[in-house]
């Protein structure tokens, strides 16, 4: 008696193909991910948003919503960044009364705060422009 060859089944093909759809889709998604991080951050570079702000910054505004980034030569240009400490919450800012928080830099007489209310945040410790 003759045996004729089984066909080799294609389930194990239809696996592979799902595989490599799946991680087509997983690459996508982490290039559409990294587009908007990039953005988010062109933009924050883009506005001057203080998230950016760095110590020598200088910065502009007179309330939070207004508060920028300025190039120092800016006339708009009124406070000087001092010094930027991390880690900080908002309930840490608000009880710092005596400014312990900065107090390793001199001539600041005010601190900004930005971060996610109940998460730690960033304290900018801010001076006058001279």
């Amino acid at each position: 008696m003759t045996e004729t060859p089984q066909q080799p089944t294609t389930s194990g093909q239809k696996a592979v193909r799902a595989g490599k759809f799946v991680g087509k889709h997983v690459v996508g998604y982490a290039i559409a991910a990294a587009v908007v991080l990039g953005a988010g951050f062109v933009y924050s570079q883009m506005t001057g948003a203080p998230e950016i702000a760095e110590a020598g910054d200088c910065m502009a505004g007179s309330t939070a919503e207004e508060f920028k980034v300025v190039d120092c030569t800016d006339p708009a240009a009124t406070i000087t960044v001092a010094g930027r400490v991390e880690a900080k919450t908002r309930q840490e800012w608000d009880a710092d009364e005596e400014g312990a928080i900065c107090s390793a830099f001199p001539d600041v007489d005010q601190t900004f705060w930005e971060g996610e209310e109940g998460k730690e945040g960033y304290v900018l410790c801010l001076a006058p422009k001279k």
